[in-house]
């Protein structure tokens, strides 16, 4: 019987197959691909064949390539090839029969092809449905032939002629026109050849079983000598281009990703700049201000978040009512002459009180250098300063653990932490010398416990770095390394695990589980040794700079909000609500409240360079 005499069959396959190259094609122009002529590193992208790729660890483009076609012409011409012959084919291979002939031939070309162009000199990027067509005709070619040999009424269509014509009019076609990949033709020709021919040789009185079995050893044969095709060791030059071609996607991904973030970030300004403060007069953003009559040191919230203790010269603390915006009176301890160097306002003494640290009860506060060469114990409520501790050569930062047990001291012309039994007053446990720091030259001092209280974090300005040290013995067990060549400040987080430590040139976000610095942000210009603090939300960073006090969003890395600063700022800190930041400084000597729902004019549009303080971000 004739082909036109064959029952006929919807060709589901054929069908499918166009349909899924169609809607391959509208996802990859939609994804950005050029719908006319794509561009050789997006097919790559999408997964073309490069022997280069192929032949090494990515042999899944083999398969994908199939399916991807180099613009709109080069689709239409070969799905109207696959509706003309596959539905010709289909009908007579069945769809079984014929998808497994369209897979494994249009594979046997990919492999051809990449095989043939395995030069480094010579890589080619191919695509497309052409392999697994001309298998096709090849199967088909292979059942005629195979049906002349048995006598079968296949060969009655008169076919022979033209399709071998066909055959050769498109090799012929594909090796005098550039950018044909021919190997590819050729490869899925000998495949569909080869696959449909074992196919045709089944006889048709075989029971189910055995054609099944029959079908099932001829799929796993050419499988298997695709397989051994490709376990050809690559060349050197081909391993070395890979490497090349690796550096170079890599290169062009960090470049695309690069101008993602910058979309996204700038985005993400615009938004902030709508919703974000509003903007009003220098007068109205300046915020209001108490007088103080010492000159500001440093400055603390209580527990409460409802008062804020200031540490002034004059060795004084005073606690003020934030609600009422009143003090009670200055607690006082011992004076002693002698300037203490890298104050900046005289008279400054050694025991003036530049560090403080609140008792769990809210209460107690103990106060560095209140006395000389030792904390102050100080009851807030009753206004006086009730003891003192000896800890060594001018204290100038402290810490106290949760439960109130234990005080650890930086004594910093020693260079040494010591730990306080608070409960004994006396000093149970000292650190080996930890840094170089001299009082020569101005540093940040800080401590800080983390790891349930386990852990005390130094900052050791004289070796960029923060020193870790165990709290029961105060031995040194680790360090993390600063970015910035000169830090400012930090703030930690113990219960997040996170600290951010603040220099003039970066700003560092550190992992105390991990011990190391996770990510940095630089600042797109230096900032001198100012203060700075960071919200609860660690979303902000609030920084006093030339006359100024800037708020940057960790988020974009631009400049927020301003306000107006007179004098020499000396403290910044956070409401625990986020919506004020307090400020202390000297000439004049005053604390200073922020309203951080008004900005003064930035003097720039949502975007612009101006306003831009972190040239890398924390992301």
């Amino acid at each position: 019987m004739t082909v036109s005499d064959q029952p006929s069959r919807f060709p589901v396959v054929t069908l499918t197959l166009i349909a899924i190259n169609v809607l391959l094609y509208l996802i990859q122009v939609v994804g950005g691909l050029d719908w006319l002529n794509p561009k050789s590193d997006d097919l790559v992208r999408w997964g073309a064949n490069l022997a280069v790729y192929s032949l090494t660890d990515e042999p899944w483009r083999l398969l994908t390539s199939m399916f991807l076609h180099i613009g709109l012409m080069h689709l239409a011409v070969n799905m109207y090839m696959l509706l003309s012959f596959g539905a010709m084919a289909e009908r007579r291979f069945g769809p079984v029969r014929l998808l497994l002939v369209y897979l494994l031939s249009g594979l046997a070309g990919s492999v051809v092809s990449a095989l043939w162009h395995a030069d480094p000199f010579n890589q080619v990027v191919a695509a497309g449905a052409s392999g697994a067509l001309m298998g096709l005709t090849g199967a088909y070619l292979a059942d005629w032939l195979v049906a002349s040999w048995h006598n079968d009424p296949h060969e009655d269509v008169k076919i022979g002629g033209p399709l071998v014509q066909t055959i050769l009019i498109n090799l012929v076609i594909g090796s005098a026109i550039p950018g044909i990949d021919n190997a590819c033709h050729v490869g899925g020709l000998i495949g569909g050849f080869v696959v449909g021919g074992a196919f045709a040789l089944v006889s048709p009185r075989a029971s189910r079983l055995q054609s099944t079995l029959a079908g099932v050893l001829i799929c796993a044969g050419a499988l298997a000598a695709l397989v051994a095709a490709l376990r050809l060791e690559p060349s050197e030059g081909l391993l070395m281009l890979r490497e090349v071609h690796a550096a170079e996607q890599a290169e062009r991904e960090e470049k695309q990703l690069a101008e993602r973030k910058k979309k996204e970030r700038l985005a993400a300004v615009a938004e902030e700049r709508k919703r974000g403060p509003r903007t009003e007069t220098d007068d109205i953003a300046a915020g209001t201000s108490i007088a103080l009559e010492h000159p500001p040191q440093s400055l603390y919230l209580m527990p409460d978040g409802k008062r804020i203790a200031i540490t002034a010269g004059w060795n004084a603390v005073q606690v003020m009512d934030l609600a009422t915006r009143t003090g009670g009176p200055w607690i006082k301890g011992p004076r002693t002459d002698g300037l203490m160097i890298g104050c900046y306002d005289a008279p400054c003494f050694p025991n003036n009180p530049n560090a403080l640290a609140l008792g769990p009860d809210g209460r107690t506060a103990y106060a560095a250098s209140m006395e000389t060469d030792g904390i102050g114990i100080v009851d807030l409520e009753a206004g006086k300063m009730t003891g003192a501790v000896k800890t060594g050569k001018l204290p100038r930062a402290l810490a106290v653990d949760a439960a109130g047990k234990r005080a650890y001291v930086v004594n910093d012309v020693a260079n040494t932490v010591v730990a306080v039994d608070l409960a004994t007053s006396k000093v149970v446990a000292k650190s080996a010398v930890f840094g170089k720091n001299k009082l020569e030259y101005y540093h940040p001092v800080g401590v800080w416990l983390a790891a349930q209280d386990r852990e005390v974090w130094v900052l050791d300005q004289s070796l960029s770095r923060v020193v870790v040290l165990d709290a029961a013995t105060l031995a040194e067990i680790a360090e993390v390394s600063i970015t910035s060549g000169y830090m400012n400040g930090a703030h930690f987080d113990a219960a997040r695990g996170k600290a951010w430590v603040v220099g003039v040139d970066a700003l560092d976000q550190v992992d105390l589980a991990g011990r190391k610095v996770e990510k940095t942000a630089h600042f797109c210009q230096g900032v001198r040794a100012a203060p700075v603090a960071i919200d609860r939300a660690a979303s902000r960073l609030a920084i006093a700079a030339e006359g100024r006090v800037w708020i940057v969003s960790l988020r974009t890395g631009f400049i927020v909000a301003s306000y107006p600063y007179d004098g020499k700022p000396t403290g910044l800190q956070f409401a625990p609500d986020g919506k004020h930041l307090y400020a202390i400084g000297t000439d004049p000597h005053r604390l200073t409240t922020l309203d951080m729902a008004v900005t003064a004019e930035l003097g720039a549009a949502a975007g612009a360079d101006e306003l831009k303080f972190l040239c890398s971000n924390l992301d």
